[in-house]
């Protein structure tokens, strides 16, 4: 552990000194606690329904905890299951201390007959665990989770009543999802893939019609394809299928975005930090198809059934959030590093391998390899 580390840890023990808190448990109420990315929330939103519908906790007043990175797609689809939601800016609460306080106050007012966190993989403990030792409940369930580090694991497992068991092998997310939530609940689940029903609206800019989805954005720079390579997937999708391009993406990828330009020859929308993430939902499903690094898109593309979905990846978390098993969707086409091309779906040793990370080059993968995938696909 290094030593800035012990030092958070230290400052975050002594903030939790100075919170007080609720002695009073509430009678029915289950704290749901999901803080991790937009791509894991859209795999695991679809068990709100199952555990607000379950009559184990039937008539339980549902809070959910969540990252404010996914709030409006989250209140915009998942009201009618929760109750009341407790947004979390869970890069300030890390590093701004007076934020850190104040929610901490905020979540550890009221005390809960049950905490749910069902993340595999949980936060390193200074950031995460001190905040489940302020919360009052009766029972505080979590998952026995992938947490490589003894010291890290030992820490998270003793804020928890129960922790469930999980498979000691790489699942693909969803299917991770659902083991747990058969065991929470003892019960087999009819669910079978995730689905995003979006209400109807329409969002309000004018794009061509038909037109292509070029997502650029994605959480590491190690995940980004190159935008020369983008730039000539859209040129033949333009030029073959005369597709519009639409380009879309977060704020930082603009420096990108504005590339884009110089190696794209017609016209093309640049949405690239424009949209929200329920307009971008929206965009998304209306596409014919979507070219994107493995992130947040694609699992939006997938919940919606976007027919063509064609997804980038050096192999970072292989098994675990790519490809999609096929009895999820058989829309989702993976292009790999060349290094595992062949190999991705028939050994599970190379899962194992690239479960946490991968240091292939994902810009070794030639713009010529994706063209010919949708050739084939298209």
């Amino acid at each position: 552990m290094n030593f800035k580390i012990i030092i958070k840890f230290v400052i975050y023990y002594f903030i939790n000194l100075f919170i007080f808190s609720s002695k009073d448990i509430k009678d029915k109420t289950i704290l749901l606690v999901r803080l991790d990315v937009i791509g894991d929330y859209v795999l695991f939103r679809n068990f709100l329904e199952v555990i607000k519908n379950n009559e184990k906790y039937k008539g339980y007043e549902l809070t959910l905890l969540g990252n404010i990175a996914w709030k409006d797609l989250a209140i915009k689809l998942d009201s009618q299951w929760v109750d009341n939601f407790i947004w979390l800016d869970v890069k300030k609460l890390n590093k701004n201390f007076l934020y850190r306080y104040k929610k901490l106050k905020e979540i550890s007012s009221t005390g809960y007959e049950l905490v749910i966190n069902p993340s595999y993989s949980r936060d390193y403990f200074p950031f995460f665990y001190l905040m489940i030792a302020l919360i009052t409940a009766k029972e505080k369930i979590g998952s026995v989770g992938d947490n490589s580090h003894p010291l890290d694991k030992k820490m998270g497992a003793q804020y928890y009543t129960q922790l469930i068991p999980v498979k000691d092998r790489v699942i693909f997310e969803f299917n991770r999802n659902i083991d747990f939530f058969e065991e929470l609940l003892n019960k087999k689940l009819p669910i079978i893939r995730t689905e995003i029903v979006l209400p109807y609206e329409r969002h309000n800019f004018q794009l061509p019609k038909p037109y292509a989805i070029i997502f650029i954005g994605a959480s590491k720079s190690f995940r980004k394809w190159h935008i020369k390579k983008y730039a000539e997937v859209a040129q033949y999708l333009n030029n073959v299928y005369e597709y519009g391009i639409v380009l879309c993406g977060g704020l930082n990828d603009k420096k990108e975005a504005e590339s884009f330009a110089n190696y794209f020859n017609d016209d093309y929308i640049d949405l690239v930090g424009k949209t929200s993430l329920l307009e971008l939902s929206y965009l998304i499903k209306d596409s014919k198809i979507l070219i994107s690094n493995e992130t947040v898109a694609p699992h939006i593309a997938v919940a919606l059934n976007v027919k063509n979905i064609f997804v980038l990846s050096n192999g970072n978390h292989l098994g675990r959030f790519s490809p999609y098993p096929k009895n999820i969707t058989k829309n989702y086409h993976a292009i790999y590093h060349p290094n595992l091309s062949n190999n991705v779906e028939e050994h599970a040793s190379l899962s194992n391998q690239f479960k946490y990370r991968s240091s292939l080059n994902i810009n070794e993968i030639s713009s010529e390899k994706v063209i010919n995938k949708i050739k084939m696909n298209l």
